[in-house]
């Protein structure tokens, strides 16, 4: 009996893990974004959906929850200088071996 127990829970967490309905739903929330926003019950699941998604990312990951909610409005990094053309870099490069 216990492992017919055992094994239903296997296949059971097995094909939720390949099912993967939290991320589907999270998809499915996400892409309410875009376009026309949805209105009555699809608004309020799919707010549900991304602030149940939202809620369990700050309870697992505390500290980087914390330092994302400091930096929200920090500008971004300076850019790299864009790289130039040497027109001499073929005569000054003559010789070497890699």
């Amino acid at each position: 009996m216990i492992t017919a127990l055992v094994l239903a829970a296997l296949t059971a967490g097995y094909a939720l893990g390949r099912w993967r309905p939290a991320h589907r739903a999270s998809d499915w929330a996400n892409w309410q974004l875009y376009g026309k926003r949805p209105t009555g019950p699809r608004y309020w699941a799919m707010w549900t959906v991304l602030s149940t998604e939202n809620i369990g990312w700050l309870i697992t990951h505390p500290v980087k929850g914390v330092h994302a909610w400091q930096h929200r409005k920090a500008p971004p990094p300076p850019r790299s200088p864009a790289p130039s053309r040497n027109p001499n870099w073929a005569t000054e490069h003559r010789g070497e071996q890699s």
